[in-house]
């Protein structure tokens, strides 16, 4: 039979999480870093396989894949719109939208004397981020690091010269990333 310890079993740590206290740090983001408003940690999800039996119930294993949900932030737009335009940069230098030229210069790419394109560095093409979660005192209490992240979806900005008082604009930002990982601070 199990015994219950009850002293060993309480939390230490009675205070509550606050969504106020964290920081976001994105290694080729720096602008959007300081007017970050918002962002959400991702989900995570795992697969699961179906076992058949001769029962009339189905029962589950567990799968092979995981699936993360997108990393979203929601950021102040400047004044300048520097933020926006590092984003927007980004987003047309790995499409390319604009001229090839602009991928080739993300990635360090050269052209030859028979035009082809070599030594490119596809590190350039991501980023790393990390969500920065700060106790009630604002010490930094855990980190998500996440790794080869990229922008998928830069959100929309109105403009409306019929509001009452100024509301600034804000935008969404979407990026997909290959892996997070949990680190303790303290």
């Amino acid at each position: 039979m199990a015994e219950a310890n009850w002293q060993s079993d309480q939390p230490t740590n009675l205070n509550y999480l606050s969504p106020v206290n964290f920081d976001l740090q994105i290694n080729k983001l720096p602008k959007t870093k300081y007017f970050c408003t918002g962002v959400t940690l991702p989900g995570i999800n795992f697969s699961e396989a179906l076992h058949s039996t001769t029962l009339a119930i189905n029962s589950y294993l567990p799968g092979d894949k995981i699936e993360f949900d997108p990393l979203n932030i929601k950021f102040v737009v400047d004044e300048d719109m520097k933020n926006y335009q590092e984003i927007f940069n980004w987003i047309m230098a790995l499409g390319p939208g604009d001229d090839t030229e602009d991928f080739r210069d993300l990635v360090g790419s050269t052209k030859n004397a028979t035009n082809v394109f070599s030594n490119a560095s596809f590190e350039n093409m991501y980023s790393d981020a990390t969500i920065i979660v700060n106790t009630s005192s604002n010490n930094a209490n855990l980190e998500f690091m996440f790794q080869d992240c990229f922008p998928t979806s830069l959100g929309s900005i109105e403009f409306a010269s019929d509001q009452q008082g100024v509301e600034y604009a804000v935008c969404d930002l979407t990026m997909r990333f290959t892996l997070f990982k949990v680190k303790t601070s303290t």
